[in-house]
């Protein structure tokens, strides 16, 4: 698992965030499944701005149950090295990439046209003792991002 900052450095950038939004709230009904939670289950919702060189290159919404974070203030960088601090870090994660067409509103906070396709980039991330710990969602301008995968036999 390699961190925003991690892949951004490496590809010769400097990376930084625009934090939009930081709050507690409930889960919707995807994220009450895909996390094991109840409807009434307090969660920490985190929404920011990915840039590279103080360029949009990411739009990225998280959330994690409240027992894993539950002051959303308390992440002012990097999210992984705050639940790392906190004794909750994400040992593992299986994310899924698609293609999605920007609406009007994603397409004005990535800074591309409306319709123009990115990538969407779902990760659930998992506790050291298997239970669901944050579920984010990353919309990617392609111009930013590939991915090579290696396939063996």
């Amino acid at each position: 698992m390699t961190s925003f900052t991690e892949l951004l450095v490496q590809r010769g950038h400097r990376p930084s965030s625009r934090w939009l939004s930081r709050r507690l709230g409930t889960p919707t009904v995807e994220e009450s499944l895909r996390l094991g939670l109840s409807a009434d289950y307090q969660v920490t919702r985190l929404k920011r701005l990915r840039l590279a060189d103080d360029v949009v290159v990411a739009v990225e919404e998280s959330c994690l149950p409240g027992h894993v974070l539950s002051d959303p203030e308390s992440v002012t960088h990097s999210l992984y090295r705050r639940l790392e601090d906190l004794g909750t870090p994400i040992v593992r994660a299986l994310q899924h990439v698609s293609a999605v067409n920007a609406d009007a509103e994603l397409a004005q906070l990535a800074q591309v046209p409306p319709s123009q396709a990115l990538l969407m980039m779902t990760r659930l991330g998992y506790l050291a003792d298997g239970r669901p710990g944050e579920l984010t969602v990353t919309y990617c301008r392609t111009d930013y991002y590939d991915f090579m995968v290696e396939l063996t036999q």
